[in-house]
């Protein structure tokens, strides 16, 4: 005991290295993989479209604004506008946890350093 009280540093230093190479080689591991199991999809929140909105771009679409010489969409614009002709309810935002793939699961782990 008289020992362990004239070196406290060194047990100190000791049990702190330790209780370091647990974290590091036994409890961080297992975090990861434990994290890297599952994924979580955003799903954002949709204002949906309204008959008049509908009716508006379907008369936008068939007038040509977005049409370039030989009748094509000729923009992405035009084709959220094409998209957008059709009525469709409001959403809210979704969150959904699913497994994750071999895929999704490797790449998280490379990720993280395994």
């Amino acid at each position: 005991m008289k020992k362990i009280k004239e070196n406290k540093e060194i047990v100190i230093i000791v049990v702190l290295v330790l209780g370091f190479l647990f974290y590091w080689f036994q409890l961080r591991p297992v975090m990861i993989k434990k994290n890297c199991s599952w994924f979580t999809e955003v799903t954002p929140a949709d204002i949906g479209i309204t008959k008049e909105q509908a009716d508006i771009n379907k008369i936008k679409l068939s007038n040509g604004e977005c049409s370039d010489s030989q009748g094509r969409l000729s923009s992405f614009s035009c084709y959220m506008l094409e998209k957008d002709t059709a009525v469709r309810p409001p959403s809210p935002e979704k969150t959904e946890t699913k497994e994750a793939t071999k895929i999704q699961y490797d790449k998280c782990l490379k990720h993280n350093g395994f």
